[in-house]
């Protein structure tokens, strides 16, 4: 759609197919939060390395935060040696790895950072706590969280929700999502900077001005 778009300069093709990249590619972090309930895109695997191509051959760098992200998510001998996406051989270029592996040691300096944050207050008591077992539960996450080689802060509390309503009491629960959020949100704020990237003030502006 995109290229149908550019060709015969039809602007309604060109903010449909923004819409879907968008839904699946966000610049905010509560969409990034409903983004499986919203993305218009299917979860094929490896779509994130195909979006990439997309977004550099437009100039959306303001999807590309989140694109990275999600690269970062993936094993790294993708980012290093390609991936297959819709029976085709995708490569990144060299610079597209460069940013890629660069960002990605950022993500896991601060994902190691939050568990030892996690671990240093694994053992200190909350305030209303009714559970026995939340301390080493706290400490088995932080442990979890420390021990991973792909990016997953983001949605580390979603995506374990379940397990956490098992071994944390309601008060502990409570407090350990209140980390888990601040800790996604100072990562949301730092991830252009970690790709090299303008921040999101900026990326916005050249959004809405390539937009219209």
């Amino acid at each position: 759609m995109l290229r149908l778009s550019l060709k015969y300069d039809v602007q309604y093709l060109r903010r449909r197919a923004l819409k879907h990249l968008m839904s699946t590619f966000p610049q905010d972090i509560d969409d990034w939060k409903k983004r499986d309930f919203n993305r218009t895109i299917p979860p094929v695997d490896n779509t994130p390395f195909a979006a990439l191509r997309i977004a550099r051959e437009f100039d959306l760098t303001w999807l590309l935060p989140a694109i990275y992200y999600c690269i970062s998510s993936h094993p790294l001998e993708k980012t290093l040696d390609g991936v297959q996406w819709e029976g085709e051989d995708l490569e990144l270029r060299w610079v597209d790895k460069r940013t890629s592996l660069v960002g990605r040691a950022k993500i896991l300096l601060l994902q190691s950072r939050n568990a030892l944050m996690l671990t240093k207050f694994a053992g200190i008591p909350i305030d209303g706590c009714t559970g026995v077992n939340c301390s080493s539960a706290r400490a088995r996450y932080a442990e979890v969280l420390g021990g991973w080689a792909m990016a997953g802060l983001l949605d580390y509390y979603e995506d374990n929700s379940d397990a956490y309503s098992a071994d944390f009491c309601p008060t502990c629960r409570t407090v350990f999502k209140g980390q888990c959020d601040a800790a996604s949100q100072v990562l949301w704020n730092e991830l252009p900077d970690m790709f090299e990237l303008p921040g999101w003030t900026e990326l916005e502006r050249h959004r809405v001005l390539t937009s219209e």
